[in-house]
């Protein structure tokens, strides 16, 4: 509402008693009144955060773009010199599961692939849950040292056939009897001793820390 400069009496609105009197006695006044209503009338502008579902859509497929980037990022196995058999990798599956759960001191979720075949042959490269867990598994030996690498070393990108993957078979089975290797696995990382108070027990390394361990559980 104006206000009268000089007595500071408010002047009346539009439509009240005295109204045309006044405007036309203090015109600016209303003039700057009436300017200041339209301008208060005019949208607010959209304040930071203020996101329609519009921009929340956008938001979302840029997080699934760098989520499906991240999956592109994963390792693939190669393409085997030829068709492994599907017995082979069965074979090689069982005993890595076994070896999981020797080496993590501990039970967990058994790794479980489907294998596309044909009759006996498995079509295309190791299942990438497999192949991950391999990779998880000769890093860790690496970490460990070349004590260890020397006696289990490998490369999970040079199983290239049925023999290959009978060679791996067998090296699981002497690491999940290896009790010093074991115990290398199931110690906290850095060697380091952890506090008193602390109520969980240390995470074994490598690929039984949180991330690698989902991989190793499947992507359960």
């Amino acid at each position: 509402m104006p206000v009268e400069p000089n007595s500071g009496m408010q002047l009346p609105y539009k439509g009240e008693p005295g109204y045309e009197e006044a405007k036309a006695q203090f015109p600016e006044l209303y003039a700057q009144e009436e300017q200041g209503m339209a301008e208060g009338d005019a949208p607010p502008a959209e304040m930071p955060g203020d996101e329609g579902p519009d921009d929340m859509a956008a938001e979302g497929e840029a997080g699934m773009g760098a989520e499906g980037e991240m999956m592109q990022d994963m390792p693939s196995a190669p393409m085997p010199e030829k068709p492994y058999s599907v017995s082979a990798v069965k074979t090689l599956l069982k005993e890595l599961n076994k070896a999981l759960d020797k080496l993590a001191g501990e039970d967990i979720p058994d790794i479980e692939v489907e294998m596309p075949s044909k009759g006996a042959k498995l079509e295309g490269a190791l299942p990438d849950e497999l192949y991950i867990t391999l990779m998880a598994i000769a890093e860790t030996v690496r970490m460990l040292g070349e004590d260890f690498v020397s006696k289990y070393g490998f490369e999970p990108d040079t199983l290239m056939t049925d023999a290959d993957l009978r060679k791996m078979t067998a090296t699981l089975k002497k690491m999940s009897k290896d009790k010093k290797l074991i115990e290398a696995m199931q110690a906290p990382v850095g060697g380091e001793e952890m506090p008193e108070t602390a109520e969980e027990q240390p995470p074994p390394p490598g690929f039984f820390d949180e991330d690698e361990q989902e991989l190793a559980a499947g992507m359960a």
